[in-house]
């Protein structure tokens, strides 16, 4: 096979690495304030129906930024800028496919540049490693996003993210991939690596880290809708399920159930620590060379067939 064959099979490997994290963090059940299997959490206009329509129709467009990379020969600032107008279309994608739902806009942004990142590292290396593919994306991305930050101090908030950044100074995914996703690399991707060690059920290793990503995050989602009050209490409260044992203890499970009661009933939806779980899926998914095991979960048969292939509309972009 010649030089772009190779980056085609690749690159078909690579979408369903991501099609099975993104499905695999949604199948994940039961997560406090987040749709699932089980219950929609606190969103009132999607369930995981939805998340397989959007899953289906973004995969493409992020296969796209990975053989970007993978073939990129400039300045990696320059990468950035390139897949930020394949997110522009697979947001349009996105909003087609659930009806104007935000399903995956955050983790557009988060999951293409880490995509854009492994194609980059691994034309230089023939290989992956979750530290070189999140060095990459820092070194990608820090220098725009440390610009736009200062810009966005110094002028008026035009978004959301930007208002709660002016107000309480959190720099939300922003500073994640500013700091080389320390989030990820000092806790969510080192659990998940021990949990799957020892050979835990994936649902019950995914739960347990998106705790751990939830006591930990600075996650805008929770701040938008609850205010530094709300995200206190999801951090508090996941810090304590884990001091329980978590997933793992009889009295963690019941916690668990209990605070998505409670998430539902303030409204809260820890949505940033939902997209830590799913790019840490990803990146676990590469390092280990297989996909997350759907199976397990407890897959849908809707909009997701048995093998884990898109049955909605999915077209591969050029």
């Amino acid at each position: 096979m010649n030089g772009t064959e190779v980056r085609k099979k690749e690159r078909k490997k690579i979408e369903r690495y991501m099609k099975h994290a993104l499905l695999g963090e949604v199948y994940t059940t039961p997560k406090p304030g987040l749709v699932d299997l089980k219950d929609t959490g606190a969103h009132q206009d999607m369930d995981y129906r939805t998340f397989e329509k959007s899953t289906c129709a973004i995969v493409p467009y992020m296969g796209q930024m990975y053989e970007e990379g993978a073939r990129w020969t400039k300045d990696p600032e320059l990468l950035f800028a390139k897949i930020r107008s394949i997110g522009i279309l697979a947001e349009q994608e996105m909003f087609g496919a659930t009806g104007g739902v935000n399903t995956h806009k955050g983790i557009l942004f988060t999951m293409g540049i880490t995509a854009a990142a492994a194609g980059l590292f691994y034309q230089k290396n023939g290989y992956y490693e979750v530290a070189g593919i999140l060095k990459m994306g820092q070194k990608m991305c820090r220098g725009v996003l440390e610009r736009e930050l200062l810009q966005i101090r110094d002028e008026q908030a035009r978004t959301h993210g930007e208002q709660l950044y002016k107000e309480y100074a959190e720099r939300g995914i922003r500073g994640e991939v500013i700091d080389g996703f320390p989030v990820i690399r000092t806790t969510t991707y080192p659990m998940l690596k021990h949990f799957m060690k020892k050979e835990e059920q994936p649902n019950r290793a995914a739960l347990q880290t998106l705790l751990y990503a939830m006591a930990c995050l600075g996650d805008t989602n929770v701040l938008s809708r609850g205010g530094m009050e709300g995200l206190t209490w999801i951090r508090e409260n996941a810090a304590g399920i884990l001091t329980l044992g978590g997933v793992f203890t009889e009295a963690g499970r019941e916690e668990i159930q209990i605070m998505n009661r409670r998430c539902i009933e303030k409204n809260l939806s820890p949505g940033g620590a939902a997209d830590m779980l799913a790019l840490t899926i990803f990146l676990w998914e590469l390092e280990n060379g297989r996909a997350w095991n759907l199976e397990a979960m407890k897959m849908s048969s809707k909009g997701v067939s048995e093998d884990g292939t898109c049955t909605d509309k999915a077209e591969r972009i050029a």
